[in-house]
């Protein structure tokens, strides 16, 4: 999908860039315009991260950039977005929890965050978040394993 480049300034550097470079482009099913969602997302939690922070939200290839340990395919537009879920059992299957040193938090997200791509068969939702965007106060912890706290 061909956005306009006042669109695209809306993004953090790495997407913007990616996006006028044409290393990536939005596929024709994004949506700019939505109503607000209930979404799942995994977020870091252990003894000593109890709290959902911006850092959650950031995209694999924001995270690559931070720790390049983690992977992350730069020519592929899903690296560069937040992952949610729509149903919990979905997220629970596919993002393989409980997983150590994560939990899950359930949240809102609107159009006002960016635009998003769902995935009707699975429930994902890569939301691609406008830079300057913090969701964490939408969110909140709703399971939390033991060995995690």
């Amino acid at each position: 999908m061909l956005l306009d480049m006042e669109y695209y300034n809306k993004f953090p550097k790495v997407l913007k860039n990616a996006l006028i470079d044409g290393i990536v482009s939005f596929p024709n099913s994004i949506q700019q315009n939505y109503d607000e969602l209930t979404v799942y997302r995994g977020v870091r939690y252990s003894k000593d991260k109890t709290i959902i922070d911006k850092t959650d939200f950031l995209s694999n290839v924001e995270r690559n950039l931070r720790n390049p340990m983690v992977p992350a395919d730069h020519e592929d537009i899903s690296n560069y977005s937040c992952s949610c879920y729509l149903k919990l059992e979905e997220m629970r299957t596919l993002a393989k929890f409980p997983r150590k040193n994560k939990a899950i938090a359930k949240g809102k997200i609107k159009k006002e965050f960016g635009p998003i791509d769902v995935n009707n068969k699975t429930s994902h939702i890569d939301l691609y978040l406008f830079e300057g965007i913090d969701p964490s106060d939408e969110f909140e912890v709703i399971e939390e394993w033991e060995k995690n706290g």
